[in-house]
């Protein structure tokens, strides 16, 4: 506090003068017309750009905080975008697919057709699975048949709100009854568990006329797929265990290995079928 009041004694002069000057500057301003005029003009235009500095300021803080909206929405639709486009792709494929699919165009009316993706498919067991991301919410039901652009892959066997559960040609509970083309025989498709790439005709009847390198399909004698939905070729033929019948290896059409984009069939008339061979069954 000393030290303060000697400095200030030290150099009462200096603030002396500065009182003294603020003095004759405010009677100057005061009782001279131009001189105010010129103050408060002079006033007022320094406090405008002091305005307006502050209001860059607050602008600029404001425009950084909307520019950070701006990023977080471009970020959100560059998502959506990209979903859409994602989507785009995946319906132009399963279009495609479809124009160009053999099976498709040999199936005749009075089934209907689905679309869907496999996202999850097991290979390496004796009762594989797969599974597509339709289901009951898209008229997906069990009992649909599966195939794609090369041929048959299996049967749906349980099906979710959003998905559904597939039982593959490659499972030891698959049956379905199969035909040689051409031919009037027909006989169930069964897989041994073995390899992938191929099932077998089981207990084809002797009177059967066919030869290695014969296309099987389907035969229409069952209410899930129509008759002639490719499912491979015959490979190679054998005796039955007891001679009675033929066996042959057939080798299938449907790489499962590298199953992406699938169809869907349903009959319009597997209810009324079903209920009509229940009867004779007496069930």
């Amino acid at each position: 506090m000393q030290t303060i009041l000697n400095f200030l004694v030290r150099h009462n002069h200096w603030f002396l003068f500065i009182i003294l000057e603020g003095i004759s500057f405010m009677l100057i301003v005061r009782f001279n017309n131009y001189q105010s005029a010129t103050f408060f003009t002079s006033t007022n235009g320094m406090a405008g750009g002091v305005y307006n500095f502050l209001s860059d300021i607050d602008n600029y803080f404001g425009l950084r905080s909307e520019n950070e909206q701006l990023l977080e929405q471009n970020v959100s639709l560059i998502g959506e975008v990209t979903e859409l486009k994602a989507q785009l792709k995946d319906l132009q494929a399963r279009e495609a697919m479809m124009r160009d699919s053999v099976v498709c165009a040999n199936i005749s009316t009075g089934f209907i057709f689905n679309t869907a993706s496999v996202v999850n498919n097991s290979l390496n067991a004796v009762n594989n699975f797969i599974v597509i991301d339709k289901g009951v919410a898209d008229g997906v039901t069990s009992e649909m048949g599966v195939f794609d652009s090369k041929g048959v892959i299996g049967i749906i066997y349980l099906a979710s709100n959003n998905y559904s559960l597939v039982l593959p040609l490659l499972n030891s509970k698959s049956n379905i009854s199969c035909r040689v083309r051409g031919g009037n025989g027909f006989s169930s498709l069964q897989w041994d568990g073995a390899d992938v790439r191929y099932s077998y005709l089981v207990d084809l009847p002797r009177h059967t006329v066919f030869e290695r390198g014969d296309t099987v399909e389907t035969s229409g004698f069952s209410s899930i797929f129509p008759k002639g939905v490719p499912v491979g070729r015959i490979d190679k033929i054998e005796d039955s265990v007891d001679g009675m019948f033929y066996r042959a290896r057939v080798e299938l059409f449907v790489d499962f290995a590298s199953l992406n984009s699938v169809f869907i069939v349903g009959n319009d008339g597997h209810k009324e079928q079903n209920e009509l061979e229940s009867k004779i069954d007496g069930k």
